[in-house]
């Protein structure tokens, strides 16, 4: 049977956005595990910027004049106008601290550190935003959406307590990991994690991780100009550390 226009899109959304994002989020589990921090800040903001731009796929938002890069929160802000995508506090917190702290910044321009449990708070993160990555939540007329399939809407909203029916997908990366037992990624998915498991476990033992980097521009702001000359940097940290 040939797929329909609408399917070809949604079936694009699903496997560049949300699959990869799958991907971007083991990748983050295993950098965290391995005290990488800064690849952690990294690809979690990767996993939560694609998981966001998928759901507007799915919603069939306009892209904005200005396009949206490794952001999360513009994309929530444009799908707010459509859909009603519910998010604790902790998890805003926790995307606001990722883009303003400087995870998009791969060359150690700023500082940074991190503290107390963010593993868990991007497992919480995606198993919140992840759940509106599903095709079946929508409803389309031709390709464009009409509206939101209530019945699984109120399955997926509540954000208290994680339950197969509100946490898996059909045909997601991640539920395939957990099904498949030999799968050399499983061990990073499963590993701490409340949400994306096959134990029924209500609680789990994580370290408390320390740590922190300074930037050399923190430490010698005076060398950006000259360090300019030999690679880029951007105007938003010169005048960060000149105005500092």
């Amino acid at each position: 049977m040939p797929h329909s226009l609408m399917q070809k899109v949604n079936s694009f959304a699903l496997r560049s956005f949300r699959d990869t994002a799958d991907k971007d989020y083991i990748h983050a589990r295993m950098a965290y595990r391995a005290d990488l921090f800064p690849q952690f800040h990294w690809s979690a903001l990767h996993a939560l910027e694609k998981y966001a731009k998928c759901i507007t796929i799915l919603a069939r938002i306009s892209k904005p004049q200005k396009d949206i890069k490794h952001e999360v929160q513009r994309s929530l802000e444009l799908i707010a106008n459509q859909v009603d995508v519910q998010l604790s506090e902790q998890t805003k917190n926790f995307i606001k601290r990722l883009e303003e702290f400087g995870a998009r910044f791969r060359y150690l321009e700023v500082s940074w550190f991190t503290k107390g449990y963010e593993l868990a708070e991007l497992d919480r993160a995606v198993w919140e935003l992840r759940r509106y990555c599903n095709s079946e939540v929508y409803i389309y007329s031709e390709n464009q959406f009409s509206s939101i399939n209530h019945d699984k809407y109120e399955i997926i909203k509540q954000i208290n307590q994680p339950t197969p029916e509100n946490t898996l997908v059909r045909g997601g990366f991640l539920e395939n990991t957990l099904e498949n037992k030999q799968s050399r990624t499983r061990a990073y998915l499963v590993w701490c994690n409340l949400y994306y498991s096959n134990s029924n476990r209500k609680s789990i033992l994580m370290k408390r991780k320390q740590m922190a980097e300074n930037s050399p521009f923190y430490l010698f702001p005076e060398i950006i100009k000259e360090v300019s000359k030999y690679t880029f940097i951007s105007k938003e940290i010169c005048n960060a550390y000149k105005n500092h």
